[in-house]
């Protein structure tokens, strides 16, 4: 699959708001944090064996889509997220001799602390996602990570008064819940289809409580049932 890269709209408006604005050295540092964040999680996705489909940079950072499927492993989708940040924080000693360095390190510092916060798409929100999925169940695991990143940006916006980042993220995140159920079904039959076996199991009481990284064996007729069997009977046979 071809990869593809790009820098959305959103994105060329606030260069230019930089450059009018007189923070050409403030560009410069961004591009240059930005490049070496994102290239953490490509190094990272790369490691892992996974693949890149494209890749779209947003004023806040940016947005990598990959081959990679709801159900992957919870130690790897930490990985992946905690890659950037990562990556971000080894730029401190390379650059700390630079002219300006006190407004690289406040840009960078300020750039790590918003990647940390879980708001979706953010790299905060993947991490604190890769942490509760494996104490409750996945259905719950996005209700609660959508609830705290709507709750985080309502106080982001309030302390900031950042009308044009709180704008783009209140839109991805509204897309991010209206896709709330499709996500939830599409984990279900990635789960059935790629036929996924782990270590552990867990007993659940309906295929709204099945864990990631877990045998879900589920309550049927009174009977629990392992979840491929399950499935079989919800999607049909597959060959």
């Amino acid at each position: 699959m071809t990869n593809t890269y790009k820098i959305h709209f959103t994105t060329y408006i606030f260069y230019l708001i930089l450059i009018l604005s007189g923070y050409i050295n403030y560009l410069f540092y961004y591009l240059i944090i930005i490049i070496v964040h994102e290239l953490g999680h490509i190094i990272m996705i790369h490691l892992l064996n996974l693949k890149i489909i494209s890749l779209t940079i947003y004023p806040f950072g940016g947005i990598i889509n990959t081959n990679i499927n709801y159900n992957l492993n919870s130690n790897k989708l930490f990985l992946i997220s905690i890659a950037g940040i990562l990556f971000q924080t080894f730029l401190f000693w390379p650059l700390k001799n630079i002219s300006n360095y006190d407004v690289f390190k406040t840009l960078n510092t300020s750039i790590i602390i918003f990647n940390l916060l879980p708001i979706i798409p953010s790299d905060g929100s993947k991490i604190f996602i890769s942490f509760i999925e494996r104490f409750i169940s996945y259905k719950n695991t996005l209700v609660l990570s959508n609830t705290i990143s709507i709750i985080s940006l309502i106080i982001l916006f309030i302390l900031s008064k950042n009308i044009f980042i709180f704008v783009i993220l209140y839109f991805i995140n509204a897309k991010t819940i209206r896709l709330f159920y499709y996500i939830i079904n599409k984990f279900k039959l990635e789960r059935y289809l790629y036929k996924h076996r782990y270590k552990k199991l867990v007993y659940v009481e309906n295929e709204n409580d099945l864990k990631k990284c877990r045998n879900n064996y589920i309550k049927y007729d009174n009977i629990y049932v392992e979840e491929n069997k399950y499935f079989e009977n919800k999607f049909g046979k597959t060959y």
